[in-house]
Parts: C-alpha cells; structure tokens; sequence
C-alpha cells in the first residue's frame, strides 16, 4: 500500500491545489450558516473520488489479471493523460484574465444560494465526474494506483488517503470553522478573495506539474 500511496501522492497534491477554487462552494455554504449542506457537498464531493477512482482501478485489474509489473496500456494510458493535462493547462493559461480583470465567475455557483443538502451532494459528485480537469486528476491517481499494487485491500487503502489529500483544500474550511468559530470567517473570507484573483494562474501551473510527472512516470515505465 505503501508504494500505491507514494505513486499517487504527486497527483492528490496536485488535485488539492487545483481544486482551490471549489473552497469558494464551503465558503460560501459557511457565510450562510449551512454546515449541514456544506456536509452533502463534502460527501458528494468524497463519493466522486470513490466511483471513479474505484471504477478505474477495478476496471484496470479486470483488464490485466495478475500482471508482472505495470500493464502496458495503463502506462500509456498515463501517458496520454499527462499529454491531456499539459494541453488543458496551456488552453487554462491563455484564458487567464489580463491585469486587473476578475475571472467570469462560474455559472453554478449561482445557485449555491439556495442549494439543498441534496442538491449539494449531486453538485461534489458532478465538480469531480464531469469536470475533465478534476476527472482526469483522479483517473491518473487510480491508475497509478493499479499499476503500483493489485492487492484489493491495498488499493482500497490507497485510494482512501488519495480523496482524503486531494479533498484538504475543500475540506479545510469546515475544520477551520469547527475549531474557531465565527473567527474563522473573517480570514476564510479574504482567502476566498484572494483564490478568485489568482486561481487560473495557479490551476494552470498546477495542471502543468502534474502533466509532466505523468509523462516522465509513464517514460520510465514503458
């Protein structure tokens, strides 16, 4: 489990930095009191990593029954997929607002205003199955994960501290709150301000890491 946890700890960081601006959905769930809905985000959110990540790494073993090292086409699989995030994070560079312009803000959080713990669960699931950056995130760490053990128990376990690292950033909020109270809004508010100003910059660069990490990983394994 060890080795699955070390191949898929670059990629969990990466996610846990290029998800910073979802921290804008529990901020704003926590300015508005609504820690039970803030609960079926962070659950829907949760329940993405396990489905997908799940489905691919079963899918990889049924694929590749006992394999002797890491089966070929998951390491060109990861391949294509660093080739994929080196192209978003160049198309999320280019989109960048010039100096001065606020980024458009998305046209979901509209609706977090009068969201629902359920409609809150659906909104974590969707921000990880259908968004392609975040979903091509999680298919690498479960890729890597296959590929590093084909123990169930050991990808379980892998996969389990890989949602709990990559979800700090949207979960962090909620920690922040727990022990501090209404203190806590102040600052997480400002933090708020601040990721909007500069999260394209930061998701693109992220993007960028990561995409050559799956490169070199998938080099070295072919």
């Amino acid at each position: 489990m060890q080795n699955a946890v070390a191949e898929s700890l670059p990629i969990a960081l990466g996610l846990l930095l290029a998800t910073l601006p979802v921290l804008a959905v529990p901020l704003i769930l926590l300015t508005r009191r609504e820690t039970g809905v803030l609960l079926g985000f962070l659950g829907g959110w949760a329940l993405g990593f396990l489905l997908l990540g799940g489905l691919v790494i079963l899918s990889a073993d049924l694929l590749t029954p006992n394999p002797a090292g890491p089966p070929a086409w998951t390491v060109r699989l990861r391949l294509l997929l660093g080739v994929a995030l080196l192209y978003f994070a160049a198309k999320k560079w280019h989109s960048r607002p010039a100096a001065g312009e606020h980024p458009e803000r998305p046209g979901w959080m509209a609706a977090i205003d009068t969201m629902r713990t359920s409609r809150a669960l659906g909104l974590g699931l969707v921000l990880v199955i259908v968004n392609p950056k975040n979903a091509l995130l999680v298919i690498a760490g479960a890729l890597a994960i296959a590929s590093a053990t084909d123990a169930p128990a050991d990808q379980i376990g892998a996969l389990l501290v890989f949602t709990a690292i990559a979800s700090l950033a949207v979960s962090a909020p909620l920690f922040l709150w727990l022990m501090m109270g209404e203190r806590a809004i102040g600052p997480l508010d400002r933090l708020k301000d601040s990721i909007a100003r500069h999260h394209v910059a930061l998701v693109a660069a992220v993007l960028a890491v990561i995409g050559v990490v799956l490169v070199l990983q998938a080099l070295r394994d072919l």
